[in-house]
């Protein structure tokens, strides 16, 4: 009796440690499942709102959630069919001008520093037989890349579509979900869970919300802000400026340095110090005025949660785990504040 009592002590934590490597092992598989699902949640969040309003009014969920889906792809089509002659001539004069201009630049710059990597770019000749060699070399791997992209881009529509999906599900039948998940828990536990879900759906469909005006206001200075410095290509920047900054601290950062770059080869020095100003005042009225009045009342989150979030998020699941890391953020600190922090202050 005593030797099964001294093993089943001995057992005991290898057992959690072997449990806990299963579900590192099963939530590394499904990861981008638990991404779908956390971003369904999040959106869900800024959708119920609306859907319990229209409902008061006698207008199924239901109905809600596709008019709001017809409405948001009707925005995208006419926003793409105005924006797409002007956004292709752009980028085709953006990408020539990088491969003309920008990147011989760069490899110039690099021979300086590193000579040995590109030994006759000071000559000009950029493209060497040795490279050329080593680029044919590379053909098989360059076109497995290519079908892994195209792979990737269809497993990105499926993972949008389910979590459209998944969405819809959430809002429309937010009541069963919630009493039937309220079943699993302890009676005296219900009510005080019961109690978190309001809380935790403002914070996640404020960062939606808020997060979307932010991009918007973004996109807006960014594109007058170069465009008034005499960048061609201000619109498609402003764009993707407004698209990147979905990723916070990320988005900027590239798009400010591939931005100067173009203001550099269009017209030297004074032109790229005239792009880095128009950036430090956008990133002035985003971090004093944008933000806070849009998304930091909402969210409530301190800056550097924010960039520990998007680091963290992104180290673990990629540019996806980025995406997502401020929502699981500002939900976890919202739970940590109502469970904790609330009741050790009183």
């Amino acid at each position: 009796m005593t030797d099964n009592r001294y093993f089943l002590r001995a057992a005991y934590p290898i057992f959690w440690l072997v449990v806990a490597a299963c579900g590192y092992f099963f939530l590394k598989e499904l990861s981008m499942m638990l991404i779908c699902i956390v971003a369904a949640l999040t959106l869900s969040a800024s959708l119920a709102p609306l859907a319990r309003l229209l409902e008061g009014r006698k207008i199924p969920r239901a109905v809600t959630v596709l008019t709001v889906y017809a409405l948001v792809a009707a925005l995208y089509y006419i926003v793409g069919v105005n924006l797409a002659g002007p956004i292709k001539e752009q980028a085709g004069r953006l990408f020539i001008t990088t491969r003309d201009s920008i990147l011989p630049f760069l490899l110039e710059r690099g021979h300086e520093f590193f000579p040995s990597l590109f030994p006759d770019a000071a000559s000009g000749n950029l493209v060497t037989d040795e490279l050329k060699g080593k680029l044919m070399g590379k053909a098989g791997a360059v076109a497995a890349s290519a079908l892994k992209l195209t792979g990737n881009i269809l497993g990105f529509l499926v993972n949008i579509i389910f979590v459209l999906f998944l969405t819809a599900y959430f809002v429309i039948e937010s009541k069963g979900l919630t009493e039937g998940l309220l079943k699993w828990l302890p009676p005296d536990k219900r009510q005080t869970v019961k109690a978190l879900l309001p809380g935790l759906e403002t914070r996640l469909g404020g960062y939606v919300r808020g997060q979307i005006l932010v991009s918007l206001a973004v996109s807006t200075i960014i594109f007058c802000g170069l465009a008034l410095v005499g960048i061609e290509e201000a619109l498609t920047l402003g764009v993707v400026s407004g698209l990147l900054n979905l990723v916070p601290f990320v988005g900027s950062l590239l798009t400010a340095v591939f931005s100067i770059l173009v203001g550099f080869n269009s017209g030297g020095l004074t032109k790229a110090l005239l792009v880095l100003g128009v950036f430090v005042i956008e990133q002035w009225l985003e971090s004093n005025f944008i933000v806070p009045h849009l998304l930091g009342k909402q969210v409530d989150l301190h800056p550097l949660v924010v960039l520990f979030a998007v680091v963290i998020g992104g180290s673990l699941m990629g540019l996806s785990g980025a995406l997502i890391a401020v929502p699981l953020a500002t939900a976890l600190l919202y739970l940590a504040e109502e469970l904790y922090l609330k009741k050790i202050q009183e």
